[in-house]
């Protein structure tokens, strides 16, 4: 296209959005065909062209990772309609069709309009799907009910028509307690809920975390604030909004995350410029704090979602996982979600950030009944939160942008992990595996992590590989082992669990056993 002589460096995304936002997905089902303009604007409606010709992919806006029983049941009926019954859950608790066809767009997205559904937002430079800890309701260690906060950012911040172009994606989260299990340093914007004593009174806040996110160059998120009144996150989360809306790069979107304006100016500018958009906005500012305090809360576990499997929660009642082998569901076993919700739940169904499904609400005497029934389903029961659970992001199958099938390295570590000789180790290692930079699926902050790429050989060309890190999470990115085949990934594993059983600390998680001892030990294992 032709650039404008406006001798301002902007990219060629932000001349396209300049021209509006608005599309007419009927008529594009009429041509048949949509332009590079309009596949650059479709992704505010939460579509993305697939890797496969022809194909897109729509993602569900699930605010906090929770649906009702009558819009999952409509989704699933959807998926069935356009999206060849497959459904996928994403590390940020949002749901995928895949394989849809632009003649079926249309008719898709009136018909989650028909249970409250959307893909509004599910992509695109705007704020995106606002995550929250799956028990946000009932963990025991809650500072406070995060849930409903998710709720409601999404709702102000999604409808705020200033914010309807930021310089790329906003990513939110929000943490019930200090343990993180929101991931709140590597987002955008991370809010973890605080508790202390004032004059003889609870207060409860949240600490704002702000810079985070992976990619290419990953950020450790940085302390905004340490107290924020509750009442005033949405507040803050827009001024942090604005901020980044009117200090990012616009002409080199490989530099225009808020992580990358938090690590050029410093978190004391970018605390001045969100200061400055509050006062603006008419919003007080003496209620915002940067001082250390004593959090009184009450004290929570290194990984709390590990710890809480089939325990009943402050409600009295239970929580029932659901293990999604790959993250991908059937149409029919969502449906049948639905239905099991209703009947043993509270009428929703729930997602977390390891692709997997959740039933609240459940009576703990029918705990044992609902697990025969997902287990029917082909769906698994226990192995949440640990060794077995396994998040690949969908990789080749469907992402134009990876590299490497990360479901098939799935499918060939599953049986190393699953030995009964880890079983002493099954909460204390997890796996992620990402098929590109991107980290959809978050390889840096797990205990091992694989990143696709492509191995040279002289005789093949190339072949599918991974960089292997061991030892991460959320403040301390894990460590590289190396870059290996993919073939020869499995065995790596074995080596290095083998290890960890060894050298490993009482109660050790492999995370803090390298933290401890460093790599040297699964270096010469390894590589001896």
């Amino acid at each position: 296209m032709q650039r404008k002589m406006t001798f301002l460096l902007r990219s060629e995304e932000e001349e396209v959005k300049d021209a509006g936002l608005t599309l007419d997905f009927d008529e594009m089902a009429r041509k048949g065909v949509m332009s590079k303009e309009e596949k650059t604007i479709a992704k505010w409606y939460g579509i993305y062209s697939s890797r496969q010709a022809g194909n897109h992919m729509a993602r569900v806006v699930t605010p906090g990772g929770v649906m009702t029983s009558a819009q999952a049941r409509n989704i699933a009926t959807l998926s069935e309609k356009y999206g060849q019954g497959v459904l996928n859950i994403t590390t940020r608790q949002a749901l995928q069709f895949h394989w849809l066809k632009l003649g079926g767009l249309p008719n898709l997205l009136r018909g989650l309009a028909e249970e409250a559904s959307t893909t509004m937002h599910g992509c695109g430079d705007v704020t995106r799907n606002v995550a929250a800890c799956p028990l946000a309701e009932t963990c025991p260690y809650r500072r406070t009910n995060v849930l409903p906060w998710a709720q409601k950012l999404q709702k102000e911040l999604g409808d705020a028509p200033d914010l309807d172009n930021l310089p790329r994606k906003f990513k939110i989260t929000l943490s019930g307690c200090g343990a993180g299990c929101a991931q709140p340093y590597i987002n955008c914007l991370g809010l973890v809920a605080v508790e202390r004593q004032r004059n003889g009174k609870t207060e409860k806040g949240f600490q704002v975390i702000a810079g985070g996110g992976m990619g290419w160059d990953p950020y450790v998120g940085q302390q905004l604030f340490s107290f924020v009144p509750e009442h005033r996150v949405v507040d803050i989360a827009r001024a942090v909004a604005l901020t980044y809306r009117d200090t990012g790069d616009r002409f080199n979107r490989a530099t225009s995350r808020l992580k990358v304006v938090v690590n050029l100016h410093g978190i004391d500018q970018v605390r001045a410029w969100v200061l400055e958009a509050l006062t603006e906005e008419g919003k007080a500012t003496d209620d915002l704090e940067t001082a250390p305090f004593e959090e009184t809360g009450k004290p929570y576990p290194d990984r709390p979602l590990s710890e809480l499997d089939d325990l009943a929660g402050t409600d009295g009642k239970a929580v029932v996982r659901l293990l999604v082998p790959r993250g991908e569901v059937t149409h029919h076993q969502f449906r049948q979600v639905a239905e099991l919700s209703e009947i043993y739940g509270n009428q929703r169904v729930y997602t977390n950030n390891r692709q997997n499904l959740e039933i609240h609400g459940v009576e703990p005497g029918q705990v044992l009944e609902l697990k025969d029934k997902i287990q029917a389903l082909g769906l698994g029961t226990e192995g949440f939160f640990g060794i077995r659970d396994i998040v690949p992001c969908v990789g080749t199958t469907y992402c134009p942008k990876a590299v490497t099938e990360t479901r098939s390295l799935h499918d060939l570590l599953l049986p190393i992990v699953t030995q009964d000789k880890y079983k002493p180790v099954d909460k204390k290692v997890l796996i992620n595996i990402t098929g590109c930079p991107n980290s959809c699926s978050p390889y840096r902050i797990v205990d091992i992590g694989f990143r696709g790429m492509r191995i040279r050989e002289e005789e093949t060309g190339s072949v599918e590989g991974y960089e292997m890190l061991i030892g991460g999470d959320q403040k301390a990115f894990g460590l590289k082992l190396g870059e290996f085949k993919k073939t020869d990934c499995p065995e790596i594993v074995e080596t290095v669990l083998d290890t960890f059983l060894k050298v490993r600390g009482a109660d050790e998680t492999l995370t803090q056993t390298v933290a401890r001892l460093g790599l040297e030990p699964f270096q010469q294992a390894v590589f001896q």
